[in-house]
Formats: C-alpha cells, structure tokens, sequence
C-alpha cells in the first residue's frame, strides 16, 4: 500500500495564527512564533519517524514554501489552495491521490502530542477501512484519513463548529464509506489546551520536545 502523510501548515510567525490563544495565554509575539515553531517541528518529526509514508507539506501563507523546505527536505512541499478548510483539505487529499497514494492521512500543527505512533495505528486502520479519523474533543478532530476518496466528504461542514466531526461522519455514510474512529485527543486552540498540554509534556516532554522546551523559555512549564 502506498502511504502518503498530509500536513496542512502555517509558517510558525505571529500574527498569521493562534491570535485567539496568545491573547487569552497572553504570550508575547516571540514567544508565541518559538511555541508555534515548537508545533511544527514536532509535528515534522513524528511525520518524518513514518518511514514508509511519504511526507507532502500545503503550506501557508504564500511565500512560506522555503521555510517548510528547509524544516523538512524530505517532503513535498505545495502552497495550499485558496477556500475553506474543507476545500484546501480536498486538495491536499486529491494530490496525493492523483499521485498514486493508496492512502493518505492527513494532519494540521495544532495537536504536536500526537505522535508517530498515532499516525501507523491510522495507516493500520485504512487497511480495514475507507476513512479513519482522530476525534478531538471540541467536536472536530485532529485526523483525517482515507484510503477511498469521496469528492464531497468535507462538502458543506461547517468548519470551526462542534459539529465538524459529526457531519464528516454523515457524509461518509451518506457516500459509503466505512469509517474506523481512534483514540480521542484533544487539539490546542486556547489557554485551557495550552495548560494541558504543558502538564501532559511535564510527565513525558518526548511525546513533544521543541513545544516543551518553548513552553520553558516561555515559563509556561509546570512546577
């Protein structure tokens, strides 16, 4: 089977995301951009543990393609589609199909804790199934994966809403798709999930190490 990992990224510089999470953590613009590059390399890291994946990088906003080129020489790095969420996820998926991916799984920079391990259990997953996905708890989720694409999966969801997963769910059904769901986790959006996640990298920081050691120079590590 042929295994294509999908990251949709934002270039780690303040003021292009997060903005909600540095007002209500109240971290400063540097310290946001070393937290946010934290993600990044973390998330490029456990992409990069996949071996037997090949690595494709949508990348935003324009002109952030070198950056990702250089964090990441092995990938394939594409500037992401104009449109929604859902529409720069299909793109992302249709490459990486018309490419010849028998199976894609697909990830943003929001959940760095996820792990290499997380990303096997969901290529395993497509061995039996058309869709896997990583539910968050917030009502969307942290992981899309599909080894049977449907143009119209991600038509229509209202993105940024707590029914996110719940309608991606009646699309696969409504379009046949058999569909296995992992382990919830949850994605880091405010203050709240910044603290979790900084307890959660306080008793093992090797599920994240970059956003551990920025969560320390920000002095947002737990005592």
């Amino acid at each position: 089977m042929s295994r294509t990992l999908l990251v949709l990224a934002k270039a780690p510089w303040a003021g292009v995301s997060k903005t909600r999470l540095q007002a209500e953590a109240r971290l400063g613009p540097e310290a946001l951009a070393r937290l946010l590059e934290g993600f990044v390399r973390d998330v490029l890291a456990a992409c990069a543990a996949v071996e037997e994946a090949r690595l494709e990088i949508h990348a935003a906003p324009p002109g952030s393609e070198a950056l990702f080129r250089e964090l990441a020489p092995q990938a394939a790095v594409h500037a992401q589609v104009d449109g929604d969420l859902g529409a720069r996820m299909q793109a992302a998926f249709e490459v990486a199909f018309a490419a010849g991916a028998r199976a894609a799984v697909l990830i943003g920079t929001d959940a760095p804790h996820l792990g290499a391990e997380t990303l096997r259990t969901a290529f395993a997953a497509l061995e039996r199934a058309d869709c896997t996905l990583v539910p968050a708890e917030d009502g969307g989720y942290a992981l899309l994966g599909c080894s049977r694409w449907s143009p119209g999966l991600l038509d229509g969801v209202e993105w940024s809403s707590e029914r996110v997963l719940a309608q991606t769910l009646e699309r696969a059904a409504r379009a046949g798709l058999s569909v296995e769901l992992l382990a919830p986790t949850f994605d880091v959006d405010r203050a709240a999930d910044l603290e979790r996640l900084a307890a959660l990298l306080a008793v093992d920081p090797r599920r994240a190490p970059a956003t551990a050691a920025a969560l320390r120079a920000a002095g947002r590590a737990p005592q």
